[in-house]
């Protein structure tokens, strides 16, 4: 058994990406926080190895599940699952919107001490080179974008006339956890702009936005093109932290 519940590592967070998906397989990789301890005298605050389990459970009964060593570094680690033929989420006129729930379990003698839960779909978003053209590439099919309508914080609590073909575009402020579950079930694309901050240094706050919204499938990239002078240095950040998506330097105008 265990030994004194306060000696047990404990999960901070969990963060899965897609690091590859097609018809045959995906790459996921869940990347694990744990929560950091006071230290002691004779002990570092937390393991550099712990064993866990990753569990992916899908909506038709698909259950897999894998333990591994988990080897950490600052407490960070990723715990990497490969899935074979796939069900891959769409867009709302493409195809289903299938999700898989992903649980992840500190283990200790073969016993669960601590677990947490997230969601996510397997797909692929990417912008074609030719950024004049209003097409994104969903899954390597053309995704034809016909209007792009803006989301402000003042629009969230108002129904959006939205058709598969659409790209919401969130401006001035980072959308809340329920714009995007929503915009999974719904297959609705959205396009996140990272907010002018008055302080002008968002780095905590644009890893602390990635964390949360980077495993959403309906999250078909990041646009920095209307920071200006700080576009660049912006887009250099999310590319490090999340290279899962597409970061929009300037500012599409497909909707004209």
């Amino acid at each position: 058994m265990p030994g004194n519940h306060t000696d047990l590592p404990q999960l901070d967070a969990i963060q899965p990406l897609v690091r590859y998906v097609d018809e045959d397989q995906a790459v996921i990789d869940t990347h694990t926080k744990l929560k950091s301890r006071v230290p002691t005298p004779s002990r570092l605050p937390g393991p550099a190895i712990v064993d866990a389990r990753i569990e992916l459970d899908g909506d038709d009964g698909f259950h897999d599940e894998h333990e591994q060593t988990l080897h950490l570094k600052n407490l960070h680690g990723v715990i990497r699952v490969e899935v074979v033929h796939p069900h891959r989420w769409w867009p709302a006129n493409m195809g289903e919107q299938r999700l898989y729930k992903i649980t992840v379990s500190l283990l200790i003698d073969g016993q669960t001490v601590d677990m947490t839960v997230s969601t996510i779909g397997l797909t692929s978003v990417r912008r074609p080179d030719d950024a004049d053209d209003p097409i994104l590439l969903v899954n390597g099919r053309d995704y034809h974008v016909r209007d792009v309508l803006a989301v402000d914080a003042v629009d969230e609590n108002s129904l959006l006339p939205v058709g598969g073909d659409s790209l919401l575009m969130v401006r001035d402020h980072y959308g809340p956890d329920v714009l995007y579950h929503a915009a999974d079930q719904a297959g609705i694309l959205l396009v996140q702009c990272v907010p002018i901050e008055p302080a002008g240094c968002p780095e905590q706050s644009v890893r602390d936005e990635v964390a949360r919204l980077a495993s959403h499938p309906s999250l078909a990239g990041w646009c920095v093109g209307h920071l200006g002078d700080l576009a660049e240095q912006r887009a250099l950040c999310l590319r490090a932290i999340d290279p899962t998506h597409s970061v929009f330097t300037d500012v599409p105008d497909w909707a004209a």
